[in-house]
């Protein structure tokens, strides 16, 4: 192979890894901000907000997101199994938003990792995310804000 093509197929990998990395991110989990009830002290989220229909087939979201008006950061509620977790998306190292990147929250400015849980996996931050009481009954979710 010639220095030529060599170059051009190189080139055509790292384009098609890419593009294929880019197309597999976007199948992956999306951001879903659910309709929530804001009180002075608790959230209130139906259940049903972590289910969607995909090819007419109900399908169950592993988290959602819930923003309110007062405040900066939304909160990420991730549910493993029956258990649902509301973890604040602000980094505890210099306030940056953080993203939820499978089953991780990353922080895109510095690069600390917490497990859904909020607790830190990697540096630079050395106290987990903020995280919320829950509890539930047979319809909704509360995240109990004090």
């Amino acid at each position: 192979m010639e220095r030529i093509e060599f170059i051009k197929t190189c080139c055509q990998a790292g384009l098609g890894l890419c593009l294929t990395t880019l197309l597999g991110e976007s199948c992956s989990s999306s951001i879903y901000f659910a309709q929530a009830t804001v009180e002075t002290d608790k959230i209130s989220v139906r259940k049903s907000e972590f289910q969607y229909l995909k090819k007419e087939e109900v399908r169950e979201r592993t988290h959602i997101f819930i923003k309110t008006a007062s405040a900066e950061f939304p909160i990420c509620l991730y549910k493993s199994a029956d258990l649902y977790t509301a973890c604040l998306m602000r980094c505890t190292h210099q306030g940056c938003e953080v993203e939820l990147q499978g089953n991780r929250y990353v922080c895109p400015c510095h690069g600390s990792e917490f497990n859904t849980k909020g607790d830190v996996l990697n540096g630079p931050a050395d106290k987990s995310l903020r995280t919320f009481k829950t509890t539930q009954d047979e319809t909704f979710i509360f995240i109990w804000l004090a």
